[in-house]
């Protein structure tokens, strides 16, 4: 084989023949780092290729995990608001049995004489004696559920009935119930009666009601909710 060149087509002839020759022309025009680079290129794509299926096991395990914590979260929700539900109800139920045990006092502090505290039958009694017709069986219903009713006498002997209400903390529906009932009791029988509220602390939206004496607030204390 001739390896004389005199032109640029010699060249290409010879490095076409033979291709030892090409693989050392690379060799000196591109050197080792470059000629190395497609197997440093496909070794790198197959380690990213790898570092690619590590990152999508990752994140599908962090989404797994995010899925697990998403339903441990709206399980802790919902037993916190049960909890919050009946913590509520006890404390609400423990603040009626409290007050009522302490009707007698409440009556006095109202400068009332309590005469007897009425049952739920008292009050069912009451409703079927009177023309209810006009009256939703609802409200009629709440009546007869009120926390707390009492017959009480004034200075004068006048008899004067309390509807109370009673809650941990006492909004807008007590006072609006015990107005409602305090109505209702006038009605049935004939007497005045008052409106009122039991509870530790009352939201701000009462707060013009109590003050200007349309319902009257018996304050339960903390230390009176205590174990004795």
């Amino acid at each position: 084989m001739s390896t004389a060149i005199s032109d640029i087509r010699d060249l290409f002839r010879i490095l076409d023949e033979d291709p030892q020759y090409l693989a050392q022309l690379r060799r000196r025009v591109l050197g080792e780092a470059l000629l190395n680079l497609p197997d440093r290129f496909d070794s790198f794509v197959e380690e990213q290729g790898k570092f690619n299926a590590r990152i999508e096991r990752f994140v599908d395990e962090q989404r797994r995990f995010n899925d697990e914590q998403r339903r441990f979260n709206d399980e802790q929700r919902r037993f916190n608001d049960e909890v919050r539900r009946d913590l509520g109800r006890f404390r609400g139920t423990h603040a009626r049995d409290e007050t009522v045990r302490r009707s007698l006092l409440i009556a006095l502090r109202m400068g009332l004489q309590r005469e007897r505290v009425l049952t739920d039958d008292d009050l069912m009694t009451m409703v079927q004696v009177a023309d209810t017709r006009d009256v939703p069986p609802s409200t009629v219903e709440s009546f007869i559920n009120a926390d707390l009713v009492m017959e009480t006498t004034d200075d004068a002997g006048q008899t004067v009935y309390v509807a109370m209400e009673i809650s941990f903390t006492a909004n807008r529906r007590d006072t609006r119930r015990a107005i409602r009932n305090a109505e209702l009791l006038t009605r049935f029988t004939g007497q005045p009666a008052r409106a009122a509220v039991g509870s530790v602390r009352n939201d701000p939206e009462i707060a013009s009601v109590i003050d200007n004496g349309q319902v009257y607030w018996h304050e339960i204390r903390d230390q009176d909710l205590e174990p004795e």
